[in-house]
């Protein structure tokens, strides 16, 4: 049990570590999407060191979708009280994002097209999980209503989530070229 504690620290810090090095405030956490809720689909089958439970993948799908949603409400109505599933790094990000739209009078409106996600680490205690999330976007440069530019964008992020309450929140969201 010692050896499987230790495999599930060190993926645990390769992961941290991982985030780290990536930079947390390269995260352009004005990629959110939009209403309707976002599509989640997760693929578990790489999860290690420690296999995802099919009632765990519905729900992360579900609160990962959820969190998605209410990011793009809060970034398009450039209101942080809306934001819902983040905490932490990926909150203080989000809520600067808003305060940084607000000083400009424009904001972004995100159309989600979609998230899919591998996991690549599920904790041996079952208190982090780390996905890959391939996400589709329309992006749409917003002036007041009227849109003055629009285009069809493909994101990576590094997602880390942790279970709180009665829900999986996320906690890091991290931006990164390709996996």
């Amino acid at each position: 049990m010692k050896s499987a504690k230790k495999v599930g620290l060190r993926y645990i810090l390769i992961a941290l570590g991982l985030l780290v090095v990536v930079g947390v405030a390269s995260l352009p956490l004005h990629v959110f999407a939009a209403v309707p809720a976002a599509a989640v689909k997760i693929d578990a089958s790489g999860a290690a060191p420690r296999q995802v439970e099919d009632s765990t993948v519905q729900a992360i799908e579900r609160d990962y979708g959820a969190a998605w949603k209410s990011l793009g409400q809060a970034v398009d109505e450039n209101r942080p009280d809306l934001l819902n599933g983040f905490v932490g790094s990926a909150r203080e990000q989000a809520t600067q994002l808003i305060a940084s739209q607000k000083t400009n009078g424009l904001h972004q409106r995100y159309v989600d097209h979609g998230h899919k996600a591998q996991v690549a680490f599920y904790s041996i205690d079952g208190s982090s999980i780390l996905m890959h999330d391939t996400a589709q976007f329309e992006i749409q440069q917003m002036d007041g209503s009227n849109v003055v530019h629009s285009e069809q964008v493909t994101l990576h992020y590094l997602a880390l989530l942790t279970p709180a309450e009665n829900s999986w929140k996320v906690r890091v969201l991290q931006t990164v070229p390709n996996f």
